[in-house]
């Protein structure tokens, strides 16, 4: 399949990124070195698009009932100008995707699947939707996805936009809507996928290539510089954060991956309830954890056996540098018994590696709500 370019391909160029394919989309994978653009977003403020993340409108009398009857969340209690992340599960308890929901106005809902799972997402809400009377659509393109992230990205939007940014106005995973970088009808959501105060941005594709150079520019006294995928996917293992396709899937649930607290009680039947309460009540068999590597150790690759004392008892799910911890850092599933903080097991090479139940970096997760 040919890669497909993005509506950000040419500015990217124009800034001598070094493109790669990633989920089928030819983007930026680095500006500089995914290092130094990871150490930017830690201490100042990272620009990344996040290549072919849509939104999936749902909308209809019905889309709160409907939405509170697909998804894990209580939609319920989601205000407009509100939103949730939680998962649409199969009927075994398997994650068909995680997703940011958000609640535009009473009847309009959101729906931000992966990039690669936008297909399967639409197809999902559409047809289940349809006894519900509610409609299911992808906005495609109609905006681009564009993620400002690190401590000093609110300075940086101030710079370009008269909307209130403050955590009252736009508290974390809020949305507003308004005029930034004198383009109107941008959505501006809280949320991110670094640990970090950042924000979401939804830019009519049309004004893409001028917001971009617009926000960079405003943001360049404050440390803001371009970044690429590369230096995501280190950003989010340190907050040990999951993706979809590698560390979950349609054969992993919630509670397996850590993300039970996503799953609220409810009356409301959805698919896959009985399976993550019934876990949530009385626990699995495995667990996700993150695993902190010797310095200089080699990542090992997706799929590397995880042992201790000889026997095997679990796999790695994913791997990359944790550029602000100083160590090479992978996710696992791993037996339950083993999840203890210091826990020592084995990978490839002999190998020691260190169970990490929580997040290395910021475990509490404060920074993001500053």
């Amino acid at each position: 399949m040919t890669a497909k370019r993005t509506p950000l391909y040419h500015a990217f160029l124009a800034r001598n990124a070094q493109m790669a394919e990633k989920a089928h989309f030819l983007t930026a994978n680095v500006f500089t070195d995914a290092r130094t653009e990871h150490r930017a977003v830690r201490n100042a403020a990272g620009l990344f698009e996040i290549f072919g993340q849509f939104l999936v409108e749902v909308a209809g009398k019905q889309a709160e009932r409907f939405l509170n009857e697909t998804l894990v969340a209580d939609i319920t209690k989601v205000a407009p100008g509100g939103g949730v992340y939680c998962g649409i599960l199969n009927e075994q308890g398997g994650y068909i995707d995680d997703v940011i929901t958000y609640r535009p106005e009473s009847e309009l809902f959101w729906v931000v699947p992966a990039p690669h799972r936008v297909d399967r997402v639409e197809t999902y809400l559409r047809e289940r939707g349809a006894a519900h009377g509610v409609h299911a659509v992808s906005l495609g393109y109609r905006y681009v996805s564009l993620s400002l992230q690190g401590p000093r990205s609110r300075d940086c939007l101030a710079a370009v936009t008269d909307v209130d940014l403050s955590n009252t106005a736009l508290p974390a995973f809020g949305l507003l809507t308004g005029t930034v970088a004198d383009i109107p009808g941008v959505a501006i959501t809280r949320t991110g996928f670094t640990g970090e105060l950042g924000y979401e941005l939804w830019v009519p594709t049309e004004y893409v290539e001028s917001f971009y150079d617009a926000l960079l520019n405003a943001g360049k006294p404050f440390g803001l510089v371009p970044c690429g995928a590369g230096s995501m996917g280190s950003l989010r293992i340190e907050k040990r954060y999951p993706i979809w396709g590698r560390d979950i899937g349609e054969d992993t649930t919630p509670v397996e991956a850590g993300l039970g607290w996503t799953v609220k009680s409810k009356e409301a039947d959805y698919p896959g309830k009985a399976v993550v309460e019934r876990q949530k009540r009385d626990g699995t068999e495995r667990l996700l954890v993150l695993l902190e590597l010797p310095e200089g150790t080699a990542l090992p690759d997706m799929g590397a056996a995880v042992t201790h004392e000889g026997a095997a008892v679990g796999k790695v799910t994913s791997a990359a540098m944790g550029h602000t911890v100083g160590r090479p850092l992978a996710l696992a599933y791993v037996k339950r018994d083993l999840v203890t903080d210091g826990r020592v097991v084995n990978l490839p090479g002999d190998v020691a590696a260190t169970v990490r139940p929580r997040a290395l970096y910021d475990p509490k997760s404060t920074r993001p709500r500053v």
